[in-house]
């Protein structure tokens, strides 16, 4: 009888873990693999290839600085940032109007983000779509007051996710959530070359 319901059981876990679409990993930030090769985020921004950077269809954002060296990690270097729209990353969750960026620093992946691009009145962030996906995945914290802005970040595995919702001095939302590393948390950081 346990040999049966153990078979069984295996049976079911295969047919799960390989049949189901990948959607269903879709959405996640925690399978990202901050520190991996470039080429391992192509599915959410195609060819990463410093030869296609004069392609017009080509996705880099732009070189936002460098990241200082991390003793013997060997991670200070040129920071890139690639953009993509949401459904390359996540079709089954609504967002809003987000955009995805993706941080390379030394041909590896230092982060990748899920940024809101609000309007002149606020109207993506004041849904509220972003911060109900992070308090659903990561954990929830008080947002009571609806103009409520700030910070949080969780440690989860080797992962680091910081989301944040602030206003800048037109009064424009700025809200994100980001996925990286300690080692590779610099990426995120704006420098001038």
């Amino acid at each position: 009888m346990f040999k049966i319901m153990k078979k069984n059981f295996l049976t079911l876990f295969f047919m799960i873990t390989f049949f189901l679409p990948n959607k269903i990993v879709a959405c996640d930030l925690l399978a990202v693999d901050i520190g991996s090769n470039k080429s391992t985020i192509e599915n959410i921004f195609g060819k990463i290839d410093d030869e296609n950077e004069g392609d017009p269809a080509f996705q880099m954002e732009e070189v936002i600085g460098a990241t200082k060296s991390s003793g013997s990690k060997g991670l200070g270097g040129p920071v890139s940032v690639y953009s993509s729209e949401k459904n390359a990353f996540c079709e089954d969750i609504d967002f809003g109007e987000v955009t995805i960026k993706g941080y390379i620093v030394n041909n590896k992946v230092g982060a990748l983000k899920i940024e809101v691009e609000n309007g002149p009145n606020n109207e993506e962030s004041n849904k509220g779509l972003l911060n109900k996906y992070v308090q659903s995945n990561f954990g929830t914290f008080d947002t009571q007051k609806k103009n409520w802005s700030g910070y949080k970040f969780w440690n989860i595995g080797n992962k680091l996710i910081y989301y944040y919702k602030i206003k800048n001095i037109d009064d424009e939302i700025i809200e994100g959530v980001a996925v990286t590393s300690p080692e590779y948390f610099d990426a995120l950081v704006e420098r001038e070359n």
